[in-house]
């Protein structure tokens, strides 16, 4: 049993935390929370090693790393680092009992069971049933992910959703796609619903309108959309606010997600009202014959701070029980 080590691995920094036992909401007591950076350290092993040291002779029964990347068997590769490990000589060579990986954004899946509504933001209303659920998460990137429901239990599902082709939902989105293309090539999800898509997405806008681009970064393109202050970034984060509703009433179709559409990610939060009153609902239904089935589906914004930590924490604990 507890405690068990919890890791959220990325590119930059590696996030450790100590989760040391149940609380009556479900969640998870998180302790020793830790950040490393992944370039001082070459090896999983190393940041593993510094980890356990800090936490000053705790010995954990087992450890569930969430990595940014695919995870396919017992070999683990980084997509954005030189690390590369055994699961199973990992756990030997530290003495545990298990150590399971799985992907990041399936371990915010199999958090989202967890939450409760103090922990949503509601972005679209609606009746969640007790059924499948998917949740995306604009961020640098944007990772995509599914929890399933069987027999009774939760299923996190991976995928990389977020590079599938962005479909135009109006003529006007059509040509802005069209730019992007004529600029970027391939326009995924990622490409425009993402923080650095904001940035190409208010670029593709100011080619359609025949304007000179300003050099700005994500929160400058948000600030004035919101504050009122610039026409185009305005126009822009409506757009984005737009493609944001049509992929998630996608996602809600792909997966069966009658459970509800969650959304995580470091973007959101800086705008969440603007959507909220925005396009997002409008897109979101908008499925021609299948306007029906996501009508009633319902879309929140996750605001609660640990969500990857107490999905790897749970997924851990299946995981040990079977």
């Amino acid at each position: 049993m507890f405690p068990y080590v919890v890791a959220d691995i990325g590119g930059t920094n590696s996030r450790f935390a100590l989760a040391t036992g149940k609380q009556s909401d479900g969640l998870y007591t998180l302790e020793h929370i830790s950040i490393l950076k992944g370039k001082d350290h070459k090896t999983f092993e190393s940041a593993l090693g510094t980890y356990l040291e800090s936490i000053q002779g705790i010995k954990p029964t087992a450890i569930c790393v969430a990595i940014a990347g695919p995870v396919i068997g017992d070999e683990v590769k980084m997509t954005n680092l030189p690390w590369r490990f055994s699961c199973q000589e990992v756990a030997k060579k530290f003495g545990v009992q298990a150590l399971v990986a799985m992907n990041d954004f399936a371990a915010v899946a199999a958090g989202i069971p967890l939450m409760t509504p103090e922990h949503l933001v509601t972005f679209k209303a609606g009746n969640a049933l007790d059924g499948n659920k998917a949740v995306f998460g604009p961020g640098t990137g944007l990772g995509v992910a599914g929890v399933i429901r069987h027999n009774n239990t939760w299923l996190p599902n991976s995928c990389e959703g977020g590079h599938v082709n962005l479909a135009p939902r109006t003529a006007q989105e059509a040509e802005i796609i069209k730019a992007a293309m004529d600029d970027l090539g391939h326009v995924s999800g990622e490409t425009l619903i993402s923080g650095p898509g904001l940035v190409n997405l208010y670029r593709a806008i100011c080619r359609v309108e025949g304007q000179k681009a300003n050099d700005y970064i994500p929160a400058d393109i948000s600030q004035k959309a919101v504050s009122g202050s610039d026409a185009t970034c305005i126009k822009t984060l409506e757009t984005f606010c737009s493609f944001l509703g049509s992929f998630a009433g996608n996602l809600a179709l792909t997966y069966g997600a009658t459970g509800g559409i969650y959304m995580a990610g470091g973007v959101l939060p800086h705008f969440k009202d603007f959507v909220i009153n925005s396009s997002f609902s409008e897109a979101f239904t908008q499925k021609g014959p299948m306007s029906h089935y996501v009508k009633d589906i319902p879309a929140y914004l996750v605001t609660h701070k640990e969500l990857a930590f107490n999905g790897a924490a749970a997924w851990l604990e299946q995981q040990l029980s079977e």
